[in-house]
């Protein structure tokens, strides 16, 4: 019923642009049969002659290079022109205001794009342009201001925006979505998980750890899914800072393992657990961090093999609105089939990219994922906090990003529990 909603949304607005269309060519086609002198229900009006006057404002190209040696990747760049009036100062004269839009993309964790975004101004300063500086949600907006020709009226001659790509603004600016009557609007969203428009979802488990590659991945463009354990030190801190910077946040809830034997950390659950002892478990668990939208199973293959266990997990689950994501430890494992009998919407996992604590491995895996996506429509794949698989995501940036696959939160990859289809 969502598909055909969305089809026959999608055919009223086509059909709407179509008549628009023609509209506009009928009435065209008649001023050409009719002839130019051919009033149209309309008086003649009288020739203006405007003077069109264009500013003094500098060269963006050269600073492409600059960019670069800054360490950030022009991903985009679009540039415009809007005429201004000139009011009081030369009749029937207007200026051309040149707009660009530049979108940045890091090549590497922690550059500053401020400190050298001030070095560019300075530059600036020094040639004698009058500028201006303003902070933006994801950058900075810039002002060149000078005079036309014959004036010494100075004007607004460019206005330069600067945006960072980050986890906020990826689907604007990578995933296709424009601007549609102040909304945001996708032209392929009724594609979306098909082969015609693939999508993939990382997600990067066992947060909440002290782990040198945190800082990394939380600072990583593009958006991800971090699965946090939960009440350890840093969980609450690394989840509420995941959140901040775009990415999505789940619990990934231990669970026992066939393995008995291995430690669970706090707040885990076991098989033969009582079942109001699993209930507060887990609802301890994800009250400790109110930023989770779903649940991940962490280790956790004796439990998810386990269908009364499920049932009680899926059923609180559903209950707050949530998700549960198959983390697929375990080729026993029933979520699927509990889901599908409680009507609970679920994920799976298509496969872990760090088995290996290697770089090349890693892209490797990461590389598969994509390709798999392009297959079937979607893929899930999972890494951990790991040095090489921060490194390895960083490295594949561009390779992402020019790939056709649009990166997405868990959230948008799941299945309809009680048909097994995409929702």
């Amino acid at each position: 019923m969502q598909q055909l909603r969305l089809d026959t949304e999608r055919t009223s607005i086509v059909a709407f642009l179509v008549v628009f269309a023609f509209s506009s060519l009928g009435f065209a086609v008649l001023g050409l049969i009719l002839g130019p002198d051919h009033k149209l229900g309309q008086e003649h009006r009288p020739e203006l002659e405007v003077q069109i006057l264009r500013p003094d404002s500098p060269q963006l190209d050269p600073l492409v290079e600059f960019w670069e040696e800054a360490g950030f990747h022009l991903f985009k760049r679009e540039a415009s022109y809007i005429l201004q009036p000139y009011p009081r100062i030369q009749e029937n004269s207007v200026w051309m205001q040149g707009q660009e839009e530049w979108v940045l993309v890091p090549q590497s964790p922690g550059l500053d794009l401020e400190s050298s975004l001030f070095q560019l101004c300075s530059g600036f300063l020094l040639e004698g342009w009058v500028l201006q500086i303003e902070a933006a949600e994801h950058g900075y907006h810039l002002g060149f201001w000078s005079s036309t020709e014959g004036s010494d009226h100075r004007v607004l001659a460019l206005e330069w925006k600067i945006e960072r790509l980050n986890p906020h603004n990826y689907r604007q600016h990578a995933g296709g979505v424009i601007p549609v009557l102040g909304e945001s609007f996708d032209p392929l969203g009724f594609l979306k998980r098909t082969p015609e428009a693939p999508v993939l979802a990382i997600i990067i488990d066992d947060w909440g750890h002290y782990a040198a590659a945190a800082e990394p991945l939380l600072a990583f463009p593009l958006p991800l899914t971090a699965a946090v354990l939960p009440l350890l030190d840093l969980s609450a801190d690394l989840a509420e800072r995941a959140h901040a910077a775009g990415h999505e946040v789940i619990l990934h809830q231990p669970m026992e393992a066939l393995d008995t034997s291995l430690p669970l950390g706090p707040g885990g659950i076991y098989r033969d657990m009582d079942l109001s002892d699993l209930v507060s478990t887990l609802r301890a668990n994800l009250a400790s961090l109110p930023e989770a939208v779903g649940v991940s199973n962490h280790m956790g293959s004796l439990v998810t093999e386990d269908h009364q266990a499920m049932k009680s997990i899926l059923e609180i689950v559903d209950e707050l609105g949530l998700f549960f994501l198959d983390s697929r430890t375990s080729s026993r494992s029933v979520v699927s089939a509990v889901a599908a009998e409680l009507g609970v919407s679920f994920g799976a996992n298509d496969l872990f990219i760090d088995n290996d604590n290697d770089v090349e491995k890693i892209k490797g895996q990461i590389r598969a994922g994509l390709r798999l996506a392009k297959q079937q429509g979607h893929a899930v794949v999972i890494g951990h906090v790991r040095s090489a698989t921060a490194d390895a995501l960083w490295d594949m940036v561009p390779e992402l990003l020019s790939s056709g696959v649009e990166l997405v939160p868990i959230s948008q990859m799941l299945f309809s529990a009680s048909s097994g289809q995409d929702d």
